[in-house]
């Protein structure tokens, strides 16, 4: 009989986004994967799996409140809270339902942050194109609107002007990833902040906040957010400053977050670090894989490490730059296939190239669509000069075989 701990994953991901957390979490315990359908591509990582409807939460806990597991854990933003309520219910190592909540909630986290003046930014919520209209009037142009709980910068938007409100807050009132929409009602309004992004991936343990990953952030797509590209570590220049990992720390306390790894963007303005938004849970877009490739940090082995209530591994070692870039295309199109001209072995600095849609699959600029990626770019180097001219030159390789929709759609 196996000796290992038993861990219960909830979600998987899609294995392109995923499966190198999935590597990471089944080292460290035997794996006992909750999804919607049975294991396919995660099955060499599983010792188990329970097969069940993950949006239906209150169903979803009384079937899995008698697991005799000991951890329990989930990296998926769509199930944040469920794994709070559970670990919760079982008595197990994590975060709390409370805590998990405050920042799920994009809205009660500003609340928060506002009440205890930590990088205090103005912002209201509208449930109405009236009420926008009295949010806006209070805290000024420009704003940025977005679904109050909803990854991937789906239905985030830039307003400059009056005549941009009502379309904005219907793309952000209705945005979908996927079938998956916010899970609270209403339209987060707030007042933009300029300055260049980062994310910062943290280990928090004994209410400690160490940040272990920083990536600089590239979004496009405007006056939408969609996120392009990031790498790890930034330029020199956008080192994570004093104020910011203060700002984190006390974050953190606000909200009440303890023994998880969590996501936070934010960006360095004018006047001063200000947080944008954070998750409780470790950050998508194989920014973690990134770590693993610059610092030698493992995000998701920490995260189990947390939720098996054991101290994780704070070491890392500079180990070069890692950068991924995402590929969208110019126009709505459907993709029949993607690939590179040459073995991927030949491009010098090229970790992988990653096929991100199925053939034959619509893809659709915002606000039809959001996260419409034809494939991704990953890169590894010793440089960050060495690391973006061989990801510049892995996207010279890229060929696109596609139809144009835009005529189909009216455009």
């Amino acid at each position: 009989m196996s000796s290992r701990k038993r861990l219960l994953l909830i979600g998987s991901g899609e294995a392109a986004y995923r499966e190198y957390a999935l590597r990471s979490v089944a080292r460290k315990a035997d794996i006992v994967l909750v999804a919607k359908s049975a294991p396919t591509w995660e099955a060499p990582y599983c010792v188990d799996s329970v097969v069940l409807d993950l949006d239906d939460f209150p169903a979803a806990l009384e079937r899995l409140r008698t697991s005799a597991v000991d951890a329990v854990l989930t990296y998926d933003e769509r199930y944040v809270e469920l794994w709070a309520q559970l670990t919760e219910l079982l008595g197990l190592p994590g975060p709390s339902a409370a805590a998990v909540r405050a920042v799920k909630d994009k809205s009660e986290l500003r609340a928060l942050l506002q009440s205890q003046d930590v990088g205090a930014v103005r912002f209201g919520v509208a449930h109405s194109i009236e009420q926008a209209r009295e949010v806006v009037a209070e805290i000024g142009l420009p704003v940025v609107l977005k679904p109050r709980a909803l990854g991937g910068s789906a239905g985030v938007r830039l307003v400059s002007s009056p005549d941009q409100l009502e379309l904005a807050f219907d793309d952000a009132a209705t945005a979908r990833v996927g079938t998956i929409r916010s899970r609270y009602d209403g339209v987060l309004i707030e007042e933009y902040i300029d300055g260049p992004e980062l994310s910062v991936d943290s280990v928090v343990h004994g209410g400690v906040v160490t940040p272990m990953v920083v990536a600089e952030k590239e979004t496009g797509l405007e006056p939408y957010f969609e996120e392009i590209g990031h790498i790890v570590p930034p330029r020199p220049e956008l080192a994570l400053p004093a104020e910011a990992v203060e700002m984190l720390q006390r974050a953190h306390e606000v909200a009440g977050l303890d023994d998880v790894v969590t996501h936070t963007e934010l960006r360095l303005s004018s006047r001063g670090a200000r947080i944008i938004e954070m998750n409780a849970r470790q950050g998508g877009d194989l920014i973690p894989y990134l770590g693993l490739l610059a610092h030698g940090i493992d995000l998701a082995g920490a995260a189990a490490d947390l939720a098996l209530g054991v101290a994780p591994d704070l070491s890392r070692t500079d180990r070069g730059v890692a950068a991924i870039r995402f590929l969208y295309p110019d126009h709505d199109l459907q993709l029949h296939s993607i690939r590179l001209a040459k073995p991927a072995g030949e491009l010098a600095g090229l970790d992988s190239f990653i096929a991100l849609c199925h053939p034959e699959e619509e893809l659709l600029l915002p606000p039809r669509g959001y996260m419409s990626r034809m494939a991704a770019l990953v890169c590894h180097a010793d440089s960050r000069e060495s690391c973006l001219t061989a990801l510049r030159a892995a996207a010279a390789e890229v060929v696109v075989d596609s139809s144009d929709l835009r005529t189909e759609v009216g455009l």
